[in-house]
């Protein structure tokens, strides 16, 4: 395969025995051993391989003057991993290496572990190379944001990590959230098929997308919940870009909780703190409403979604299958969050500034 232009060249094979014959050596030697070696592998076409040599090169300490953690090498082989060669599930991979790391230098290795998770979650399609669901549920595994890898990497690590993980340099938008009335259903009917098809590509079918937007998007399908369950619809609109998302809720018949129906936003616009704006938002109208508890379903197989429910508080309470005909089935995690917020926004129409 063609070299990786963010390693050394190479004039011959490099093999395990040139790093068994450093010994305990964590110094320059062994650095540039390590990306000698994983050039040698990607090379031969073991781009797997190569990515754990760059881990073995991440391992040392960041006092060694001229080891440069090779974020640039780790970036460029999963944007062009070879598709006829095993790479694994990097994503996977370094959420695991994170979360069973050992001594030396654990909490250094740690974050950057977590810094290499963050440039596969960007690069990775995640219908593709999906996380380990099983352990963020069973462990409580809360993955961290950019933000909190940033803080913890030392200085030689964030300057060369943060160029390649910025997607924006756009300063988050001003956005409105306001309650409608079935007058403007529409405009949320066509927001839908355009996100769900962002969305929900790989992680349903396609049979199913159209399905469930026939029955649960149509207008008058959509008033009938306003009038029958006092559902409240809400639109999210961003200055400058007008409605770029929408969502819906309820209160639970019998049970002081409030049901987050739908909360749906454009990809143009994800990650720009919208999301948590929103969920705020409806936090605050719950408890208008005396209910202490927002509750939701997510696809299983949603991590983006996931991550940033766990980011936001809710936690995992039991897994719901649901045949919704057809031959269709919704396969969900139920998950909570408390609420502990005070009241004191406008329910009708909130401006907010995401952070």
């Amino acid at each position: 395969m063609t070299p990786c232009p963010h390693l050394p060249t190479i004039e011959r094979p490099y093999s395990a025995a040139d790093i068994t014959s450093l010994g305990t050596d964590r110094g320059d030697t062994f650095h540039a051993t390590c990306l000698r070696y994983a050039q040698s592998l990607w090379i031969d076409g073991f781009p797997a391989k190569s990515l754990l040599l760059l881990n073995r090169a991440l391992s040392v300490p960041p006092d060694v003057a001229s080891a440069d953690p090779p974020y640039r090498a780790i970036a460029w082989m999963l944007e062009n991993r070879p598709p006829d060669a095993f790479i694994g599930n990097p994503r996977r991979h370094w959420q695991h290496y994170a979360t069973r790391m050992n001594q030396p230098h654990k909490e250094l290795r740690t974050w950057r572990a977590w810094a290499c998770w963050m440039l596969a979650c960007q690069v990775l399609p995640a219908a593709e190379f999906p996380p380990d669901l099983a352990q963020i549920r069973e462990e409580g595994l809360i993955e961290p944001t950019q933000l909190q890898i940033a803080q913890n990497l030392p200085p030689r690590d964030f300057a060369i990590w943060r160029p390649l993980i910025e997607k924006t340099t756009e300063s988050p938008p001003a956005a409105r959230i306001r309650r409608i009335q079935p007058n403007e259903l529409p405009v949320i009917q066509k927001l839908a098929h355009q996100i769900w098809h962002e969305c929900y590509p790989g992680i349903i079918p396609q049979g199913q997308i159209d399905y469930m937007l026939s029955i649960w998007y149509q207008p008058g399908a959509m008033a009938h919940e306003m009038n029958s369950r006092d559902v409240w619809f809400a639109l999210i609109e961003a200055e400058n870009l007008g409605p770029v998302g929408y969502l819906s809720f309820e209160r639970v018949s019998n049970e002081p909780v409030v049901f987050i129906n739908k909360l749906y936003l454009q990809h143009r616009v994800q990650g720009r703190g919208l999301g948590a704006a929103a969920l705020d938002w409806i936090s605050q109208r719950a408890l208008e409403m005396q209910c202490p508890r927002l509750r939701l379903r997510v696809n299983k197989h949603n991590a983006p979604a996931i991550r940033a429910y766990l980011r936001a508080g809710f936690h995992f309470t039991e897994d719901v299958v649901t045949d919704i005909g057809s031959g269709y089935v919704m396969d969900d995690y139920l998950m909570e969050m408390p609420l502990t917020c005070s009241t004191d926004k406008p329910a009708q129409d909130a401006l907010v500034t995401p952070l």
